[in-house]
């Protein structure tokens, strides 16, 4: 028998295209790497005397890599000569793209990063990292006609202009200093509001970000429909919404909290109320803090009486998630743009932290909040969406709004007794060898009943067959017939 069929040859693997989804289109070398962004990059090692650099790219911008990683080589490696400086190309992160991927640099001892692509800039425990973002084009004449069709809509009112990676490079000074051909002078000049900010998203960790005045201002994302978009409209409090998306030169409104989804989310959160067993997906080894929330989410599911699991499988998927049939509910622990999943194909329900907050902790319930909160560390105890734990605050017993039954830690236990005391002792010992065969309260060990032993192991019950002499010959004419 061939054993080809238990693993890929190694050609394949190399020659294997890989599949990226549609909006993972690869931009052009000048969109992602020119002349710039090279003497930003050489300076960044030279200054600082890196000499293990890790270059890491999403899988779209992999065709750009060698020659990306080449040119840099090049500025160190005098004519004739050698350098001591060391390149290494990252690539197929464990997580999600937008992460810096610490635990690769770490096995190859990388003393630096250079990140390019999209960036969820999550703070990394210690190792230093340059953002590299692309250029796209940008026809600013077009975008000017574009919003004059709301400047009766934004007339007397705040603005808030954010533009998404790759148009990064439009916002070189505040709008105040703005030059003439510049995004702030003509959106001060076109748009009759009250104040405008413009500001990237995501925002540098170092950056200075303009308070916001109480009312609920009107925003505008320069960019597509995607992840960040996503994230950066639920957690900002603002009364429109309104998407330009530069390559289809559209503006059209967006309202991110529907009714459907909020609906969809609350249904989430009951589940998570309802589930018996959680599992706590860690989706992130690097990102500050994550272990001070699990350790949060397992003293809130404890005051409960819910058992918790931590499972790191790297990117979810739901053939990943239904091996864990015992399991009610996960909790996806990652960044702010990793965590925002639909889980509609998935076995059971994906709740974020903040959902989860929302659901063990008896501080959020009746409290409808402001504004969604997808950065886990805001829900620490120096985060500023931190509301205290208190057990003592849990309820014992409930109403679920999923099922209609009562829910509670004590409500399991008191209908076992009532119903062992309806039995006889000989019904009671019955059952109770039958539930110690059957099941276990410790869900750890559940897992020694996935292993397959076959129909009837009966191993040291059985003397070792014969050997005999099997058949031969063509299956249609066997020579014993």
């Amino acid at each position: 028998m061939s054993t080809s069929a238990f693993f890929t040859p190694p050609e394949e693997v190399i020659e294997r295209q890989a599949e990226l989804d549609q909006v993972e289109v690869t931009p052009p070398l000048d969109q992602v790497w020119n002349g710039t962004l090279l003497k930003i990059c050489w300076g960044w090692i030279r200054q600082n005397g890196y000499k293990r650099v890790c270059l890491q790219f999403p899988d779209h911008y992999l065709p750009h890599s060698n020659e990306i990683s080449d040119t840099l080589k090049s500025l160190f490696i005098p004519e004739g000569g050698s350098t001591d400086i060391k390149f290494f190309v990252l690539a197929d992160t464990s997580y999600g793209s937008c992460c810096v991927d610490e635990i690769a640099a770490g096995h190859v001892e990388a003393d630096s990063l250079i990140h390019f692509g999209s960036a969820c800039r999550s703070r990394v425990s210690g190792l230093p990292v340059l953002y590299m973002y692309p250029q796209y084009p940008f026809n600013l004449k077009t975008f000017m006609d574009k919003l004059s069709v709301i400047a009766d809509t934004v007339r007397g009112k705040i603005v808030f202009t954010y533009l998404d990676i790759g148009y990064h490079h439009l916002l070189d000074k505040r709008v105040d200093e703005a030059e003439e051909d510049s995004l702030g002078y003509k959106l001060k000049e076109i748009l009759p509001c009250k104040d405008l900010f413009v500001e990237a998203y995501p925002p540098a960790e170092d950056a200075v970000v303009d308070e916001k005045e109480p009312s609920e201002p009107i925003c505008i994302f320069i960019g597509a429909e995607n992840s960040r978009f996503s994230n950066l409209s639920i957690t900002t409090q603002a009364s429109q919404w309104f998407i330009y998306e530069p390559t289809s030169n559209n503006l059209f409104e967006k309202n991110p909290l529907t009714a459907q989804y909020i609906r969809r989310r609350y249904y989430y959160i009951e589940k998570c109320k309802d589930a018996q067993t959680l599992g706590l997906i860690v989706a992130t080894l690097t990102a500050e803090g994550y272990l001070k929330i699990v350790s949060r989410l397992q003293e809130m599911a404890k005051a409960r009486d819910k058992k918790t699991q931590i499972i790191s499988v790297g990117r979810i998927n739901p053939a990943k998630l239904a091996n864990f049939l015992e399991i009610d509910c996960f909790v996806l622990i990652g960044c702010p743009f990793n965590n925002l999943y639909n889980s509609k194909e998935y076995y059971k329900p994906i709740v974020s932290v903040f959902e989860a907050e929302m659901a063990l902790n008896p501080a959020w319930h009746m409290k409808y909040p402001e504004a969604y909160v997808t950065d886990f560390k805001k829900l620490l105890p120096e985060g500023e969406k931190f509301l205290a734990f208190n057990s003592s605050d849990v309820q014992e017993q409930d109403i679920s709004l999923v099922s209609g039954r009562v829910r509670g830690h004590n409500v399991e236990d008191d209908l076992a007794e009532e119903g062992a005391a309806a039995l006889s002792e000989q019904q009671q010992a019955v059952a109770g060898r039958g539930k110690m065969e059957v099941m276990t309260n410790n869900t750890g060990l559940t897992f020694e009943d996935r292993t397959w032993k076959g129909l009837d192991p009966a191993l040291g019950c059985a003397e070792p067959a014969k050997l005999e002499k099997g058949l031969s010959g063509i299956p249609t004419n066997y020579r014993h017939e």
